[in-house]
């Protein structure tokens, strides 16, 4: 049939599909696991068979997967086994019992300071302990870092022990969260057992990891998950380097500053953490230019840190209380005199007042 004017009729469109574009990119087991609907470890076991797609090599020893071809292969297998549906969690929302594991050992991690916290240093001593489940120890150790070393850091960074036994031991907010991680770390790994390795990624993913041990040693989280998933998929670990403990900064060991011991003879550098406290103004007199801000510190027995002569330690500012750096980018320690009209509380006399600071 042609039109009056003699031309041809239009060409009816096209029924043929349009394929859709592929992804390039290979997938790890976590990722296949996800594709398939199973967990990791199911990954490895169909990996195993003859019909699986092969796998590629990594870098680091680990293996990958063609996406397409794991989708070609999910197409003809209906029923890879069984559907992964998230991490056994215990129904009343408690800890998994790995976590109840790692969290009992830093229970007498923290014992052994006698702190009355857990804290992220804490956890990372009880994974590192001989007997704790999981891979985290070994990952840990693959790394440089060891049990006795970090040990002998924490001690270094807080001063000595505390003296008095806690009579109970506080969980923090912010080490529940950690805690809380975990499961999400093992959901996005496909992994149906919460254990020690997930608290170190929850750790690690969020840059908590204590005592900057990793970042010194250059270690990124992305390395830290790789060497996760490495290690709980058959990979040898690598020889593992010789890490030297962190080191403390003029800054805190407040060098070049002679301090007097506190009323109860205690040496104040060995007293860290230090608080801070402001001058406390009376009502009737404003404060002056460049007092607000002016803190000084208190060691953990309440009393102010001094310097031999009296004068109180804090952070060196100016007058727009804008905190002094050193040559090295450190902020400054140095004593200050106590503004006029002002007055330190000592730790056995605090009590809440308005303050400067």
């Amino acid at each position: 049939m042609t039109t009056s004017s003699g031309a041809s009729p239009l060409a009816a469109p096209s029924s043929s599909p349009t394929t859709p574009p592929t992804d390039p990119r290979p997938v790890t087991a976590a990722e296949a696991a996800r594709l398939l609907g199973v967990t990791r470890r199911r990954v490895l076991e169909l990996a195993a068979a003859a019909d699986f797609p092969p796998a590629e090599p990594t870098a680091t020893g680990g293996r990958v997967w063609s996406r397409v071809a794991v989708q070609a292969w999910a197409a003809s297998h209906p029923d890879p086994g069984p559907v992964f549906t998230g991490p056994d969690l215990p129904p009343d929302g408690g800890h998994p019992p790995q976590i109840w594991a790692i969290l009992n050992r830093a229970v007498s991690e923290a014992h052994e300071f006698n702190h009355p916290w857990i804290g992220d240093d804490h956890l990372v001593l009880g994974m590192l302990h001989p007997d704790c489940p999981g891979a985290a120890g070994r990952v840990l150790a693959s790394f440089g870092v060891l049990v006795e070393p970090m040990r002998q850091a924490l001690i270094a960074s807080m001063g000595d022990p505390w003296e008095i036994k806690p009579t109970h031991t506080v969980l923090p907010q912010a080490t529940h969260l950690v805690l809380e991680r975990a499961n999400l770390e093992a959901a996005r790994l496909a992994d149906a057992e919460v254990t020690s390795e997930h608290v170190l990624l929850a750790l690690t993913s969020h840059g908590q990891f204590p005592t900057g041990w990793l970042a010194r040693a250059g270690v990124t989280p992305d390395a830290v998950r790789q060497r996760v998933m490495d290690v709980t998929e058959g990979v040898a670990l690598p020889e593992p380097p010789r890490l030297e403990p962190p080191s403390l900064s003029e800054h805190d060991l407040a060098e070049g500053l002679d301090l007097a011991p506190n009323p109860l003879g205690h040496e104040p550098r060995r007293r860290r953490p230090w608080g801070s406290r402001g001058f406390e103004v009376p009502l009737d007199r404003p404060p002056k230019r460049g007092m607000v801000g002016r803190q000084y510190f208190i060691d953990r027995d309440g009393y102010p840190v001094l310097t031999s002569d009296g004068h109180p330690v804090h952070l060196v500012v100016d007058e727009d209380t804008v905190p002094i750096l050193d040559e090295h980018g450190q902020v400054m320690l140095g004593p200050v005199e106590v503004p006029e009209g002002a007055e330190m509380i000592p730790g056995p006399e605090r009590r809440e007042r308005w303050t400067s600071g």
